[in-house]
């Protein structure tokens, strides 16, 4: 029986690393699983969140718009697949837009509408 004991107490110290090994390796592995696929990934950070939208022009182009929303930007883009280029068409800073009450070229105005809403009901109109 002593001979069984010493050969446990020389065996155990010897596997200890052993499962340590296989249990970081373990934790490591389980922690590179995700469910995402890659397209589903967000993007790297980068200077700002962007919101781009794209829809048709013409036959071959499209409208691209970017907004970057922390520094309140936008720029406007045809892209022209045939010829495979990107031409920027515009491009400004969003911040005094925001801060306009309203700016409309045409009827109804927003104060004329708001106008509207704020008159009394005409007799009969029920």
């Amino acid at each position: 029986m002593a001979v069984v004991f010493s050969m446990r107490r020389l065996c155990a110290p010897a596997a200890t690393p052993l499962w340590l090994a296989v249990l970081l390796l373990a934790v490591v592995a389980a922690g590179w699983q995700t469910t995402d696929l890659v397209a589903q990934r967000p993007t790297a950070p980068g200077p700002g969140p962007l919101w781009i939208s794209e829809s048709p022009l013409d036959e071959g182009r499209r409208l691209l718009l970017v907004v970057d929303q922390e520094a309140r930007h936008a720029a406007v883009y045809h892209v022209d697949a045939v010829a495979g280029t990107l031409t920027l068409k515009s491009c400004r800073n969003l911040h005094w837009d925001l801060t306009l009450d309203d700016f409309n070229a045409q009827e109804p105005k927003p104060d004329s509408l708001r106008n509207m809403l704020q008159l009394p009901p005409a007799a009969g109109s029920r």
